[in-house]
């Protein structure tokens, strides 16, 4: 019971703010009222996805009950464990449908029921080899998990960061109005429960906060050297070890020996420059959005922005509402999409609520990512539909329609936009951007939507392939990252002296389960190539746990086993990727020639290279525990 209990009207606010399905499924598994599994709910489709939908009386009823519940039991205890039969129940209520065996292995861990819902364990008395440790190399979310994950296994770890705080993406963008695009219920760890975000999508600050939080309650932050860049790690067979070399403060170098080494080091680790002819020339400022700082400013200037991806997107309506005049040079039209709850605080009462309503919290972790459960059905080709007048499926053109309608709606109807902003590709080739008030910032007096083709740059501004002119004093660059070149700067160099990028020379980045690569003993990578599902129900944190999971079991097995090197079966990681390849076919990604060339999920020779073409469910069963028929075993008497 907390300290102060609010009185009833609070509670009513409180319970109107939450979710109401979230708030359902809490207070039906704490009181297991028959009049609450009673209501009925229905599963929708809206904008080519389905919802789960309750009916406003019903939704009444809900929340009246949850106040009288909460006025007797608010702040007791979620319970810590929950059976898997009991789950499987829960969790096909609050979807409002029946759910495979094979689906639930994995949805039954996404509400998080105990205190680390995915965590390695040793079989049998925990004995971690004198001298043995781990090289973690990042220190954003996935070093973060992987640090906690050793942490709890007892085994010794170093974690290197290059920069001189914990964040990765959250350390390295600082641009006007940057915040994550998945809400802040799932864009967290499982086993961290008591975070009181502040907003539904959380700031750049805040998440990094989050992340500093995180690694000092859990023991991480003594094990961190910052300012230690990674410049390269080679394989010594006949040691069974790692050798690290490392730049300190940009100042000195050092070696660090480790038996294992985990690249967390990200996706979007090294910006991609501005290849524009006499670039080199501008007289006024030119930043990449990673180079941010409170240094720049924009007040009163002549600004370009070059790019309208997630970062452009982001920051164009403060920059707008500040600056003199802004040319939005649009490279390739998006689609652009609302987020119910964007840019909005948490309510007061709903925190109280997340933080004294039994079980509350897990299920609306659970609900917030239960609808893009099923995204991916919108990324298939239907011939079918296709050859009676479609364009891709039905759920793909329903979502088309929506937004094509909500571009109009946000920006007053005006065709001279319209048309250039509606993209010549379906929705979801690429990675959905999350609107913030960019559609409506181009309608204002000072900003200007270009679509012409950026010819070069001069040292007043830019020229347009029309030979027109822009003269701007500040040039932001948001053209994105490189994401073909996996782990660099870093140079792994794995068994015989092959390096990964010669490793990966002829047929572009490709791993097993996007973990471990043939030759690389003892070297795993967190969301290397073809890792991320491309439909999940839940956010990339959740995946960092579950990949270092796996990574710790896998150590573990390898310790228990009497073995000092692991490296994956080439004719293994061969057959997963033709798996990959295959399925990928299948999918929207590589069909739409148009936006093929300008998707960063596929490289330049054509394959699907960032992203898992499978279910999350398939992902999650693949990578839920390590099989030791995959790797080659070294034993440690050799």
């Amino acid at each position: 019971m907390p300290d102060h209990l609010p009185d009833r009207s609070f509670l009513e606010r409180a319970v109107a703010f939450a979710d109401a399905n979230a708030l359902r499924m809490a207070l039906f598994q704490t009181t297991r009222d028959p009049e609450i599994a009673a209501i009925p709910v229905r599963r929708v489709m809206t904008g080519g996805s389905e919802a789960v939908v309750i009916d406003p009386a019903d939704r009444e009823k809900i929340q009246k009950k949850a106040v009288d519940f909460l006025i007797d039991h608010a702040g007791e205890p979620t319970p810590q464990e929950v059976s898997p039969a009991e789950l499987d129940e829960l969790v096909q209520m609050a979807e409002a449908r029946t759910i495979s065996p094979f689906d639930l292995e994995m949805r039954r861990l996404l509400p998080s029921f105990g205190d680390f819902p995915h965590r390695a364990r040793w079989t049998g008395q925990k004995r971690s080899p004198e001298g043995f440790s781990v090289a973690i190399v990042g220190g954003g979310f996935a070093g973060v998990a992987m640090a906690v994950q050793l942490e709890q296994l007892g085994i010794a770890y170093q974690l290197f960061e290059r920069r001189g705080e914990l964040g990765g993406v959250w350390s390295a963008n600082r641009y006007p109005d940057v915040r994550v695009d998945t809400l802040s219920a799932i864009y967290q760890f499982g086993f961290e429960k008591s975070y009181p975000w502040s907003e539904h999508f959380a700031r750049q600050e805040e998440v990094r906060e989050y992340l500093d939080h995180v690694a000092h309650k859990y023991g991480v932050r003594d094990n961190v050297g910052f300012g230690h860049h990674v410049r390269s790690a080679r394989w010594d067979d006949d040691a069974g070890r790692w050798s690290l070399t490392i730049e300190v403060d940009g100042v000195r170098t050092v070696e660090h020996t480790a038996q294992v080494v985990v690249t967390a080091s990200g996706l979007f680790a090294q910006p991609k420059s501005l290849d524009v002819p006499g670039v080199e020339r501008f007289a006024g400022d030119l930043v990449h959005t990673t180079q941010w700082s409170d240094a720049v400013r924009y007040e009163g200037r002549k600004v370009a922005i070059i790019g309208n991806g997630s970062t452009g997107v982001q920051l164009l309506s403060e920059v707008a509402a500040r600056a003199g005049t802004v040319h939005v040079c649009q490279r390739t039209p998006q689609w652009i999409m609302p987020r119910t709850g964007y840019g909005r605080p948490i309510e007061e009462e709903l925190r109280w609520l997340i933080e004294n309503m039994p079980c509350y919290w897990n299920w609306d972790k659970f609900v917030a990512g239960m609808s893009s459960t099923d995204l991916r059905e919108q990324l298939i080709v239907d011939s079918d539909w296709i050859r009676n007048g479609g364009s891709v499926n039905e759920r793909n053109d329903a979502l088309r329609a929506v937004l094509e309608g909500y571009i109009a709606q946000q920006v007053g109807g005006r065709q001279d936009l319209i048309e250039r902003l509606v993209p010549d590709y379906a929705p979801m080739v690429r990675r959905p951007v999350v609107d913030n008030n960019w559609y409506a910032a181009l309608t204002r007096d000072n900003v200007e939507l270009v679509t012409q083709a950026i010819a070069s740059i001069d040292e007043r501004g830019v020229f347009l392939a029309d030979g027109r002119h822009l003269e701007v004093d500040l040039i932001v660059t948001a053209v994105g990252f490189d994401t073909q070149n996996y782990l660099w700067p870093t140079r792994y160099i794995g068994r015989a002296g092959v390096s990964l990028e010669e490793a990966w020379r002829n047929e572009g980045a490709k791993a097993y389960l996007g973990m471990t690569v043939p030759g690389f003993p003892n070297l795993f990578m967190l969301n290397g190539p073809n890792s991320q599902p491309a439909a999940s129900g839940t956010g990339l944190p959740c995946w960092f746990e579950i990949w270092s999971r796996y990574i710790g079991e896998a150590i573990v097995t390898m310790i228990e086993g009497g073995h000092r090197a692991m490296a994956v079966r080439p004719e293994v990681c061969a057959e997963y990727n033709r798996l990959v390849d295959d399925e990928a076919g299948r999918l929207l990604y590589l069909a739409d020639n148009g936006a093929r060339k300008k998707n960063y999920y596929v490289n330049d020779r054509g394959r699907l290279q960032v992203i898992a073409p499978f279910t999350g469910e398939r992902v999650f069963a693949m990578s839920a525990h390590p099989d030791l028929a995959d790797f080659e075993l070294t034993p440690s008497s050799r």
